[in-house]
């Protein structure tokens, strides 16, 4: 227990770094740019995704650079890991880095 106690600080400043890190992919690509360009078929206005969510989440949130909370954890978990419609995104397909850069854009948005 003890242990776990004091990796709790560092686990937080590891975090931290992460998302101030990852306002860029490793190309210099904002997460603006990356999300147009990866994401913005299905999340823009009258992409598959926008429609699907439309029926899902309050009015006027199913864009997702228009949603009012939108958690970089929420957003890289759905990424990868998939939801409904939604495929999941390997990391080949999508980097670490690049995810982590449209999460924070995304996250920042509001």
């Amino acid at each position: 227990m003890r242990a776990l106690v004091c990796t709790a600080p560092l686990l937080a400043i590891a975090g931290a770094l992460a998302v101030t890190q990852g306002a860029q992919a490793e190309d210099g690509r904002s997460g603006q740019e990356l999300f147009l360009e990866r994401c913005g078929a299905c999340h823009l206005e009258g992409g598959f995704g926008t429609r699907v969510l439309s029926r899902r989440v309050p009015e006027g949130q199913a864009e997702l650079e228009r949603r009012e909370v939108l958690p970089a954890s929420f957003t890289t978990t759905v990424v990868r890991r998939g939801i409904g419609s939604m495929p999941q995104i390997r990391p080949a397909e999508l980097s670490d880095a690049e995810l982590q850069a449209i999460a924070d854009y995304l996250e920042k948005r509001r």
